[in-house]
């Protein structure tokens, strides 16, 4: 049964001997779940503990001691004209490092058992911020509480990091203490310190903002009593990709890529094998422990045009593999190849991702139909393989099984637990993708149809046309011509539909571009 706050510090400031009547709880609001304490510790140590996590000052007034709750509305002005001159009214700025980008509160669940949990702040998008921080507590907190003291703890540090200021003000200002709100150069700042001369005061203020108090975050719960190990391999979860190539020296054969996981801790690879009709009869097993983050869509992503970024849309999906993570990416890191999956057979690359329960994610901030793929609708229960080309099976095959239905056997080795999956082989590794910027104009007479090259090698400015691409079909109005360059000039047949493809000496000629004259 949780306690009042103010309850709780009144007990310790009684039994520390502090008369009652000279300490005033009154104004702190919340309520504590419990406390862990020790009798060698003195009082003011776990009033300190309550003061970091419910964000409160301990300050003597007059005869009392009060305890202020931060976040109070400034309780004057500070005019400048009345400085003492050895002011250093400069603010100081704290360095930069002090802020961090993750910082963990680390706390006892009340829903939770005797081992501390965590729950995190992270603030990514703040470029200033580096590194990770934990905070220890021996408060047992609800779950949401605890993870809206971790929002605040950490703005009220980012708030902190602006600067101090230390001022001296005459007697006139006697009446300020430690965790007032004052307003000073236009900023709003607490008292930090006060150190009493004859005369005159010296005051540190230190950056204060009332909205920094304010969190509506929900917290992660506590994970569940882990279960118990395994002992039997489960089932492997297989998928086949037929795909652009994701990498260069992919390039050297016809293939396609195979993504395994298993369904279990106890999981340690699997054989896999290929059936060309059906899965009467199976030929090409081999065995690997080369795991995939695989997962599956827990709702439907709509469609988006590829040119520009998807902030529209977002999507969840659940991971096989609990353990699995994934990672928020910036524009520049997508565009370099990094966070691209598969979603049905549409490639994306996603900068955003938050697990919203233990294996269960929302992405979001989709580039989408990345190499040449056609964005569309998903519904829930598509396919989502996390494309890292390490954890991927490229399997080179003949040209012969172009066209062919697959059939894959994935069998878990100590187990001989089997799953199968079938899928239509396009050779797609090898399919040239579209030219671009096709035009046409007249010149005397004669049409002159200009393209350029598409590759599927390399990156940024060095790129490269795949060892297997054989020129371009430039097609008017029905009449094919095939060249190695990129203009073509022709007796102008009035008007005219254009297509241009690129071919490739394995799957022919890939999407065309077209236009109209």
């Amino acid at each position: 049964m949780p306690y009042p706050l103010y309850a709780v510090v009144a007990e310790i400031c009684e039994r520390a001997g502090l008369p009652f009547g000279k300490f005033d709880t009154t104004l702190l609001e919340g309520y504590v779940s419990g406390m862990q304490i020790s009798n060698d510790a003195p009082a003011f140590e776990h009033i300190q503990e309550l003061a970091k996590v419910f964000f409160f000052d301990p300050v003597n007034r007059g005869d009392s001691l009060v305890f202020t709750p931060r976040g109070a509305e400034p309780v004057m002005t500070i005019d400048e004209n009345d400085l003492i001159s050895d002011s250093d009214d400069e603010k100081t700025r704290r360095s930069p490092e002090e802020i961090v980008r993750v910082l963990n509160l680390n706390y006892y669940d009340a829903d939770g058992g005797i081992d501390t949990c965590k729950q995190t702040s992270d603030r990514s998008i703040d470029t200033r911020g580096e590194g990770e921080k934990n905070i220890e507590t021996p408060l047992v907190l609800e779950t949401d509480q605890a993870a809206q003291i971790a929002v605040i703890m950490h703005k009220v540090m980012i708030e902190e990091q602006r600067g101090d200021f230390e001022i001296t003000l005459p007697d006139s200002y006697l009446k300020l203490t430690p965790g007032d709100v004052v307003l000073f150069h236009g900023d709003r700042c607490r008292i930090d310190e006060v150190s009493l001369d004859s005369g005159e005061q010296k005051y540190k203020l230190i950056h204060d903002r009332k909205s920094a108090y304010q969190s509506q975050a929900f917290g992660v719960a506590p994970m569940a009593p882990p279960a118990p190990v395994p002992l039997v391999p489960g089932a492997t979860y297989i998928q086949f990709i037929d795909a652009p190539i994701l990498a260069s020296g992919d390039d050297s054969q016809l293939g396609y890529y195979v993504a395994i996981a298993g369904s279990n801790s106890a999981w340690a690879g699997a054989t896999v094998a290929l059936s060309l009709d059906g899965g009467q009869n199976f030929i090409e097993s081999d065995s690997t422990d080369i795991e995939a983050v695989m997962g599956e869509l827990t709702t439907s992503l709509n469609s988006h045009k590829r040119e520009i970024p998807d902030t529209h849309n977002r999507v969840q999906l659940r991971l096989y593999d609990t353990n699995d993570a994934l990672e928020n990416r910036t524009l520049a890191d997508l565009l370099n190849r990094q966070n691209r999956a598969l979603i049905g057979h549409e490639i994306v690359s996603f900068g955003e991702a938050e697990e919203i329960s233990p294996g269960v994610w929302e992405i979001g901030y989709l580039l989408r139909g990345r190499l040449g793929t056609n964005p569309t609708n998903h519904p829930a229960g598509t396919r989502f393989v996390l494309l890292e080309r390490n954890t991927l099976n490229y399997i080179p095959t003949e040209r012969y099984n172009l066209g062919q239905t697959l059939t894959f056997r994935a069998t878990s080795i100590g187990s001989g637990k089997e799953t199968t999956t079938s899928g239509l082989f396009s050779g797609a590794s090898h399919a040239e993708p579209a030219p671009a910027n096709l035009s046409a104009h007249r010149n005397g007479g004669q049409l002159v149809i200009q393209w350029h090259g598409v590759g599927r090698l390399g990156g940024r400015a060095a790129y490269d046309q795949s060892q297997f691409f054989a020129g371009y079909r430039v097609t008017v109005n029905g009449q094919s011509t095939d060249t190695s360059a990129t203009t073509l000039t022709l007796a102008d047949p009035g008007t005219a539909t254009i297509t241009v493809s690129q071919l490739n000496s394995i799957t022919g000629p890939g999407p065309a571009a077209q236009i109209s004259v």
